[in-house]
């Protein structure tokens, strides 16, 4: 039962996150790329995000207090800087691109997005990992329904 929990807060954090970057996208930007774009990033959330989140639940779970936090967070920034430097490094033109000028790193949009998205992951993460929000989800995630007939459809 507890790893279903965990798969379901991870898939919940996932979905949020993408709503949100989709969401703060949408108001820098009013055009039909933010769609495009959370297609995309939707299912890196999915196989790549999840997979790293989980893995920085395993490596932290012994570790207690805040400083189990920075971990996680370090490792879920971790993970998004290496999905976005991965092209970059391994390109030439990208490479020589930074190597030019460090700067323009900065101002990567695939960056910039798996910096914000990861964050966002964590934080979301974190929120629906306390005790007080599992506890009101715990009897019936995220809603229980007591009588089935008062539903109309």
């Amino acid at each position: 039962m507890g790893v279903v929990l965990l798969f379901i807060r991870k898939l919940i954090s996932a979905l949020l996150s993408c709503v949100s970057v989709i969401i703060i996208y949408s108001f820098l930007e009013q055009s039909g790329f933010v769609i495009l774009f959370g297609m995309y990033l939707l299912p890196i959330l999915l196989f790549y995000g999840l997979p790293s989140s989980m893995l920085s639940d395993f490596v932290t779970k012994r570790i207690k207090g805040i400083f189990r936090g920075f971990m996680a967070f370090f490792i879920h920034v971790f993970f998004a800087v290496s999905f976005a430097l991965f092209p970059i490094l391994f390109f030439d033109w990208a490479r020589d691109i930074l190597i030019l000028d460090p700067t323009n790193l900065l101002n990567n949009f695939f960056l910039t997005s798996a910096l914000l998205s990861s964050s966002l992951f964590w934080c979301f993460d974190e929120i629906l990992r306390c005790k007080k929000v599992m506890a009101c989800t715990k009897e019936g995630f995220p809603f229980k329904v007591k009588n089935i007939s008062l539903i109309k459809i």
